[in-house]
């Protein structure tokens, strides 16, 4: 029996799935993120060490979806992050959208939308096809509708609220309970010294997706629709009527976030298939054919 490793390496968490030569999973695990231009080459290296820790059969072949990439990793930088890591026959790596596409399980074309920590959209017209992005430009230029957009917009206008210059809002109090201040003033010291992760700002969108608050309510739609414009520029890239998927933590954990979604793009989509990870499994069988 074979056994085929995929990987799906995230903004902020990385999972795996060994799975056997007939797609049936047969171990899972998750590590820290494996995006190596944010977390470095040593703290990325030490997650896929634990991964392959956790793994006692013999993998045939192994693919690697990474969020540090927009296409097919150099094979310096694949070098870099794997070696001495996986003892397989293949290894393979590219972007964290290309695992999401074949997810999807089609020779077709396709497209999928993910909004995690942060956001971007992707398509193909077929097999073999080159692959279309939007988005994608990271939290100072883009990631419209990601975690981190949905926490940016919602902290300021918690501290909005809270100096007069907006609506009072509870998120000023759900702002200081998770980032562990009295009050916020000491935010300052929080966020700035030293800088904090992005992931960890993201993080507050989950209060915000779970919030009452009409503020809050707005928010999601907004954000939303923001991502709703970045996902129809690719959809006009390709051929009409190309199906489209969802996926991250925006999409899997807030049923209003997807619904405006849809609204604001015009079609009804719904979350992938199968997860990303088992997308790298597929594509890591494609690698021995």
């Amino acid at each position: 029996m074979h056994y085929y490793l995929g990987i799906d390496g995230g903004g902020s968490v990385t999972r795996a799935v060994l799975a056997d030569e007939l797609g049936i999973a047969v171990a899972r695990c998750e590590a820290g993120s494996i995006n190596y231009r944010a977390v470095g080459y040593a703290a990325a290296r030490a997650n896929l060490r634990y991964i392959a820790s956790r793994i006692d059969l013999p993998i045939r072949a192994c693919f690697i979806g990474n969020a540090a990439l927009a296409e097919a990793a150099p094979e310096g930088e694949l070098h870099a992050l794997t070696n001495g890591i996986f003892a397989a026959e293949r290894i393979a790596m590219d972007s964290d959208l290309y695992i999401a596409l074949e997810a999807m399980h089609t020779h077709g074309p396709c497209a999928v939308a993910i909004a995690g920590t942060g956001s971007m959209a992707a398509g193909r017209a077929g097999d073999g096809k080159p692959i279309e992005h939007t988005g994608g430009w990271g939290y100072l230029l883009g990631d419209e509708g990601s975690g981190f957009h949905v926490a940016w917009e919602a902290l300021r206008a918690a501290i909005a609220g809270y100096e007069g210059a907006g609506p009072t809002t509870p998120l000023t109090g759900e702002m200081c309970a998770f980032f562990g201040a009295d009050r916020p003033e000491q935010l300052l010291d929080i966020f700035y010294d030293p800088p904090m992760e992005r992931h960890k700002i993201a993080a507050f969108a989950e209060r915000v997706v779970h919030s009452n608050d009409p503020i809050a309510r707005d928010i999601i739609r907004r954000c939303a629709a923001d991502f709703a414009k970045t996902a129809r520029a690719l959809l006009h890239k390709l051929p009409q009527d190309t199906p489209l998927s969802l996926w991250g933590g925006m999409f899997q954990h807030s049923r209003e976030y997807r619904a405006a979604f849809c609204k604001a793009l015009g079609m009804d989509a719904e979350l992938l298939p199968s997860p990303p990870e088992m997308g790298a499994v597929w594509a890591a069988m494609k690698l021995m054919y």
